[in-house]
């Protein structure tokens, strides 16, 4: 006992910075506790307090680091157990996990901020219908985007996306995409299957490869795209699709 509680103030004084001070047995020990129940409690205990129980995380954490983190964001006040959500511009740089658990909700802004890492929770809103990303810093989309069969809105504009994952196909009721101002080389085949889609924003962005049927897709009504680096024969694609548009 007198160990453990050794142990448990060792924790509460050290950080992840001056881990290097200890030995193999004592990191492992310490390790141990972060992940245990102490430090479990603490966490649970803080959305207890906030009156918010459906936030509270469960699974294989560093419950430490967890609680730490929770308590550094400034904005629980905002997180409800409701159907619409709006965390833009407030220059956060990161999106708690525990949003992953609003299983209710349909509209998730969290554009105009400073966020550089998708936050893969986001994909486990299976009821959610739209999405705006634009205005950050993100570099990339996980696959699991494709978990969010629902979603009709997706604005992932002015970031810093080299990559949209084949996985799309799976938002077969996407009817708004925006992936203008990013670094996308390659759009995938697979969008040619989205049948719903209304309007693609693309412009700038370093785009290599682009599926040439995507003329044929049946509901699109407005494509906007606006690059100097496309070539005579991939432009008379285009100047069809206006033609089939206009």
């Amino acid at each position: 006992m007198l160990y453990l509680d050794l142990i448990i103030a060792i924790s509460e004084y050290s950080e992840d910075s001056n881990y290097y001070l200890l030995n193999k047995s004592f990191y492992e020990s310490i390790n141990m506790v972060e992940k245990g129940t102490y430090w479990k409690e603490k966490y649970d205990n803080f959305f207890k307090d906030l009156n918010k129980k459906y936030l509270i995380l469960n699974g294989d954490y560093n419950w430490k680091r967890e609680y730490l983190r929770v308590k550094k964001f400034n904005y629980w006040s905002k997180i409800k157990n409701k159907r619409y959500l709006y965390l833009n511009n407030l220059e956060l740089k990161e999106i708690p996990k525990e949003i992953g658990n609003l299983i209710n909700l349909t509209l998730l802004d969290l554009s105009e901020n400073k966020i550089k890492v998708f936050p893969k929770e986001i994909c486990n809103l299976i009821n959610l219908n739209c999405l705006a990303l634009h205005d950050n810093e993100i570099n990339k989309i996980p696959k699991s985007i494709g978990n969010l069969i629902k979603l009709t809105f997706l604005n992932c504009c002015n970031n810093n996306i080299k990559k949209i994952p084949g996985e799309i196909i799976n938002l077969t009721k996407l009817k708004h995409l925006g992936l203008s101002n990013n670094n996308i080389e390659v759009i995938p085949k697979e969008i040619i299957n989205l049948i719903q889609l209304e309007s693609i924003f693309i412009s700038n962005n370093e785009i290599k490869e682009f599926p040439k049927k995507i003329y044929d897709l049946p509901n699109l009504e407005y494509f906007h795209l606006l690059d100097q680096r496309w070539g005579k024969q991939d432009l008379k694609y285009f100047k069809l699709l206006n033609r089939l548009l206009n």
